[in-house]
């Protein structure tokens, strides 16, 4: 961490020094809070900006590019697209990097500081903009950025929050993970985030309340009704086969300065927003505009509508191969959202892996777990090269990735990962067992 603040401090003296900004950014909830950071940072040292959050980075965002620019969230993984900025430059992001970059370039992975588990872009974002000014009240927007990439406060991550509760930013309790605040049968009844057996049906959900004898608002049971509701959570997880109790357990960050104070609905908001290609609303929440609260607030419910949907969808039509599992549908609203839900809740024995075939191209978002990466998976290497072979590209973490291919390569593209990550697997198996022969 001190060699990547002494890198952060460097950088923010150059950004410091120009008369204006260019911010490039990815549109999920950890690119909209780094481009809701860097964009504070500026506006507070009276630096013009503008700002852009995209989907992906491609060459059409070089074509009206004028620097400076700083690119958030997305850049480590293209070097040959950044190498074409003739302006100067700026990479801010947490995704492994490939090749080399000649232009200022932070990531924590450059570090020792795994950027899948440890730190995210936001968090990346935030290690600069603290040495822009007196932003140390911004430290909620990077941990809203890390939870939107489903990272725990460990590591540099638990620095950030060590902060923010020393600062102020942050408030932290015991509790449940949830994304609303407000009476538990109809918050329960409706979240997706723990995806249980009732979801969406509220009879069951007031049967399962009501033979707790638990009553009350979310944010403030009684620690007997809390405990009691924890312990049932969790023996129902682990019975629908799911290990994600640690997911929707234990610390809740409410946030003093931002729009919300629940920093999962702040996660949830900035989802929506950029999945109903509104991402500008969102990066208004993290300027702290509240005038945008409420259209956030109804987009986000239209989303949720059609997460669970999807998730039905999920549980009917899921295909195995021998190493992956997958499902393929034509204008999916929330791939990347079912398969990180589908992987915690439904299905944790093999990588999971959503196809998208909309607007002319087949998006992809390929999900794992920390067991399947002990041994050996590593899913951006997998797409980006399954990808590759068939015309398209890919990348991300080696817990969660995505890419991008042409319609009518799907079958060869499946056939491609499922080989990568059974080669990984059975690696990752060969090198486990003379350690294991070892310790015997």
């Amino acid at each position: 961490m001190k060699r990547l603040d002494k890198a952060a401090e460097a950088i923010a003296k150059s950004i410091m020094q120009c008369s204006s900004m260019q911010v490039i950014s990815h549109n999920d909830a950890d690119g909209i809070t780094s481009a809701g950071l860097i964009c504070n940072a500026l506006l507070r040292a009276g630096i013009p900006f503008q700002a852009k959050l995209l989907n992906r980075l491609d060459e059409s965002v070089l074509d009206s590019l004028n620097g400076p620019v700083v690119f958030c969230d997305m850049g480590s993984g293209k070097p040959e697209l950044i190498s074409r900025v003739k302006d100067e430059c700026f990479v801010l992001d947490h995704h492994r990097p490939v090749g080399t970059l000649s232009c200022d370039h932070l990531n924590p992975h450059l570090f020792g500081i795994d950027g899948a588990f440890e730190l995210s872009a936001a968090g990346t974002v935030y290690s600069v903009v603290r040495h822009m000014g007196d932003n140390a009240d911004l430290a909620g927007l990077a941990l809203v950025g890390a939870m939107g990439d489903r990272q725990a406060m460990i590591g540099a991550n638990r620095t950030i929050l060590d902060e923010a509760l020393a600062t102020g930013a942050v408030e932290v309790k015991a509790g449940l993970k949830l994304s609303e605040d407000g009476p538990i049968d109809e918050v329960f009844s409706h979240s997706i985030e723990p995806l249980l057996d009732y979801t969406g049906d509220p009879e069951k959900t007031r049967k399962f309340l009501d033979d707790l004898s638990i009553k009350g608002n979310v944010e403030n049971l009684a620690r007997d009704d809390l405990s009691k509701l924890c312990t049932a959570l969790t023996l129902k997880l682990l019975m629908q086969g799911s290990f994600a109790a640690d997911s929707v357990l234990g610390e809740v960050i409410r946030l003093k300065h931002e729009v919300v104070e629940n920093s999962l609905e702040l996660v949830q908001l900035l989802n929506a927003c950029g999945n109903r290609d509104v991402p500008g609303l969102g990066l208004t929440l993290c300027l702290r505009d509240k005038s945008s609260l409420d259209e956030a607030r109804k987009l986000a419910a239209e989303y949720k509508g059609h997460i669970l949907r999807e998730i039905n969808i999920l549980r009917e039509q899921n295909r195995v191969m021998k190493n992956i599992r997958y499902l393929m549908m034509e204008k999916m609203e929330a791939g990347a959202v079912v398969s990180g839900l589908g992987i915690r809740y439904l299905y944790a024995d093999m990588p999971l892996i959503t196809l998208n075939h909309k607007d002319d191209m087949v998006k992809i978002s390929a999900r794992g777990t920390k067991p399947l990466i002990a041994r050996g998976l590593d899913l951006s290497v997998a797409l980006r090269k399954a990808a590759e072979a068939v015309g398209g590209s890919g990348g991300g973490h080696t817990i969660a990735s995505g890419a991008s291919i042409p319609p009518g390569t799907e079958q060869e593209f499946l056939c491609q990962v499922d080989e990568i990550v059974g080669e990984q697997l059975h690696k990752g198996a060969d090198v486990a067992a003379p350690k294991a022969k070892d310790a015997a």
